[in-house]
């Protein structure tokens, strides 16, 4: 189940800080240089230019998507091959590869690949290093932690899916069985009063055929009485439906952009979203749904803030993103999303200049 999931990049949500953040242990690359005769000014060049390309490398793979991954860790695989010619600091390098195959990769395939690895430095030992057992030992050290590491990651960002998809799915059992008791409850109710109904209205048809106005009357009257007590009815069954909570769908729709790669600022204020009514709740979060999907959908954003807010008795939603490719014309969504706007007296206001802002303002009573 687990080879069929598509795992978030490394430079998505709390994995973006620590993939940049973990360059600053790649500075071993130049420790090795320190323990030995400094090289001249060309080979110095030489091992300074390699590690720029190393970073350069790595910050390029980490936002590669996984079908493109393989260019990517080729290239860094034969840049620390060349930096390791220079210097035994290129083992480094081997390390930050061993992460991300660990993480990116299913088990045998990442651990053939360190399999291949480890039996590349084995080489570079007998063939460059001779002599130099540390190079060997420091090196296999630095790319089993950090293969260890990455299948961690990607384990713990596994479940996190899968958690993420069960919930997904308890909700959508939970909508289908609120859908079936409500058919339940609008059958039991409207059933039978619906059979009375059309009785007393054929009883009434059959009395005015053969001019008893009188007790025509008395059955028009019947059906009056019969109608009001079913629309009562149905308006108690109906008051128990749950409304869509906006809260829930907020989050909800966060953590969609999240399983999209998507870096999320988002400030949702729950007081702010308890001072509107279950209508207005509704439509806020049918409307920010729309946004979202268009994003989904028609954007190239990576990064998307989502804020709640309340200010001049009115509650605020602000979704903005920084993706480029943005619909040119307003479709039916957008119309749709207008209309429910108006429908709870709000104002929907769409901007497209360097970025593109769907701000919603729904006024409400305070006491």
């Amino acid at each position: 189940m687990a080879a069929s999931i598509s795992l978030p990049l490394l430079t998505s949500g709390r994995k973006k800080q620590w993939s940049y953040s973990s360059l600053f242990f790649s500075l071993f690359y130049f420790v090795p240089l320190l323990f030995g005769a400094l090289p001249d000014f060309k080979t110095s060049a030489i091992i300074a230019g390699l590690y720029l390309g190393f970073v350069s490398l790595y910050l390029t793979t980490i936002h590669l998507p996984h079908h493109r991954l393989l260019y990517g860790l080729g290239a860094m695989l034969t840049l620390a091959y060349v930096a390791s010619v220079f210097s035994p600091g290129g083992a480094v390098i081997f390390g930050f590869i061993a992460f991300i195959v660990g993480y990116y990769y299913r088990t045998l395939i990442s651990t053939l690949f360190i399999v291949f690895i480890v039996a590349s430095l084995v080489v570079l030992q007998s063939s460059i290093f001779a002599g130099q057992t540390y190079f060997f030992i420091a090196s296999a050290v630095n790319v089993i932690v950090l293969f260890g590491f990455g299948v961690m990651e990607r384990k713990e960002t596994i479940h996190q899916i899968l958690e993420a998809n069960q919930a997904a799915s308890l909700s959508t059992l939970t909508a289908i069985a609120e859908r079936e008791r409500i058919g339940r409850d609008l059958h039991d109710v409207a059933g039978h009063a619906l059979s009375s109904i059309s009785l007393k209205a054929q009883v009434a048809e059959k009395l005015l055929e053969k001019g008893q106005i009188d007790n025509a009357k008395k059955e028009v009257a019947e059906l009056s009485r019969l109608s009001q007590s079913l629309l009562s009815e149905i308006r108690q069954t109906v008051s128990g439906i749950k409304h869509l909570t906006s809260h829930e769908e907020l989050t909800r729709l966060v953590n969609k952009l999240t399983e999209n790669s998507i870096v999320v600022n988002a400030d949702l204020n729950k007081s702010a979203l308890g001072m509107l009514s279950p209508l207005q709740e509704t439509q806020l979060a049918l409307i920010a749904r729309e946004a979202i999907t268009n994003i989904l959908r028609h954007s190239d954003a990576n990064e998307v803030s989502l804020r709640v807010y309340t200010q001049t008795d009115c509650v605020h939603m602000k979704i903005s993103d920084n993706g480029q490719n943005q619909i040119k014309k307003e479709g039916n969504g957008i119309k749709g999303m207008r209309e429910r706007a108006q429908e709870i007296q709000g104002t929907l206001l769409i901007s497209k200049s360097d970025k593109t802002e769907v701000h919603l303002t729904i006024p409400v009573v305070t006491s």
